[in-house]
């Protein structure tokens, strides 16, 4: 992952970039995108006040530093100051092979991204039938980071909201965007890890309501509960750190409910243009809380984590996760990224196992290792992972395929 460098007084900001697409475009100078419009890949949308911006980008490449276009592209949503994170993702399982895609809206408020050659990618589904269209619709990029689709009446009067974006979270989660449960619809609305830094397609970490009804907010692990906040006050809680913003963020949290959600939200009090707050789930199940201070035309981006994993790691470069203790593992080994690769009794590069199943991420090949007590290092791809067992030799070659990592066990020489 990418890492962009915040230096405040006596405070080092580790802050995770996504973006490496965003350059030389040309915004539409407009929030709304209506029927018979295109938004083509090198344009934008921006909200009232310049706060967001959406269009198309791809995932930035944690091995390098500049900006390009090359590779998939998605549908996003991002801060317009400065692009430091994708708060939301219109297409993320169906990506763009090129720059050829281009996002519309048609009368029934269905939006759609067109292709060259290929099938076009449904962002939403039409309407539900009983909702009868009166007037003409629109697509709107708010300045909460909501992506509203709604009936416009006759004399351009706003009408009901038809679909947007805060009810499909994707990584992050924005104040007043609601996590909960749908009454309608019966399903759980969550925010969702990525499967990699690279690819938005939901990985092995879910942020949600605590369905007890308990006021506090769980994280599960492929359906397992990993982490807990803690019962949630306007303080915090004892496993969510806030301490850091809420010296400068006066939090509210809400956990209610109406005939159609129950549901968690957050705001800020007193806000205004000058404040910016998102909360981000990362691939590693941790929670990273970031907002922005603006003033003399400058921003100061601030971020703090709360860490699930309670390994106590002597590599601070090792992955943490949080593993339940097994026959051969008592829970403080940890798996350290090296660069090099992996030798069979000095025989040559020999994969113990290969998994080739296109949802698994790296917590999913960590997990996978540190449950079979054969194996002993491990490599994470976009589609599966590679495993070695004991006998087998690391051999460090810093000039070995510098964007290939091999995760070993702590205790591997």
């Amino acid at each position: 992952m990418a890492l962009s460098i915040v230096l405040i007084p006596f405070i080092l900001i580790l802050i995770p970039t996504f973006l490496s697409s965003v350059f030389a475009v040309s915004p539409l100078k407009t929030d709304t995108l209506k029927p018979g419009q295109q938004l083509r890949d090198w344009e934008q949308l921006i909200s009232a006040d310049g706060i967001f911006t959406l269009g198309f980008f791809t995932p930035k490449d944690s091995s390098t530093s500049e900006l390009g276009s090359a590779g998939l592209r998605y549908l996003g949503i991002w801060p317009q100051s400065i692009p430091i994170n994708l708060v939301w993702v219109g297409n993320p399982t169906e990506s763009v092979s090129d720059s050829s895609g281009s996002l519309s809206i048609d009368t029934n408020g269905v939006l759609k991204i067109t292709q060259a050659n290929a099938i076009p990618i449904l962002v939403n589904q039409r309407p539900a039938a009983q909702l009868s269209l009166v007037g003409n619709v629109s697509a709107i990029l708010l300045d909460t980071g909501n992506f509203v689709v709604r009936e416009i009446r006759p004399g351009g009067v706003p009408g009901r909201v038809l679909w947007q974006s805060f009810d499909h979270p994707t990584n992050t989660l924005l104040p007043g965007m609601k996590i909960g449960f749908n009454l309608r619809t019966k399903k759980e609305v969550s925010v969702t890890s990525w499967i990699t830094d690279q690819v938005p397609v939901p990985g092995a970490f879910r942020l949600g309501l605590d369905p007890s009804g308990a006021n506090q907010l769980l994280v599960w692990r492929r359906g397992e509960i990993y982490w807990s906040s803690g019962i949630l006050t306007n303080n915090g809680s004892s496993h969510l750190n806030l301490e850091v913003s809420r010296h400068y963020i006066d939090y509210e949290f809400k956990f209610d409910s109406n005939k159609y959600m129950k549901y968690f939200s957050y705001s800020i009090k007193k806000a205004n243009s000058s404040v910016f707050s998102s909360w981000f789930l990362d691939t590693l199940g941790q929670i990273t809380v970031t907002f922005s201070l603006s003033s003399n035309n400058s921003s100061t981006w601030i971020s703090e984590s709360s860490e699930p994993c309670k390994t106590d790691l002597k590599n601070s470069s090792a992955i943490c996760i949080t593993e339940k203790p097994t026959a051969c593992r008592k829970g403080s080994e940890y798996f350290e990224p090296r660069r090099g690769y992996m030798m069979e009794n000095n025989t040559g590069y020999y994969p113990f196992y290969y998994d080739d199943s296109l949802s698994a991420g790296l917590s999913d090949c960590h997990g996978t290792c540190w449950r079979n007590c054969s194996c002993i290092a491990f490599q994470a791809f976009p589609d599966g992972c590679q495993y070695w067992e004991k006998g087998s030799k690391f051999v460090p070659y810093d000039s070995f395929n510098s964007n290939l990592v091999t995760y070993v066990l702590d205790s591997v020489k």
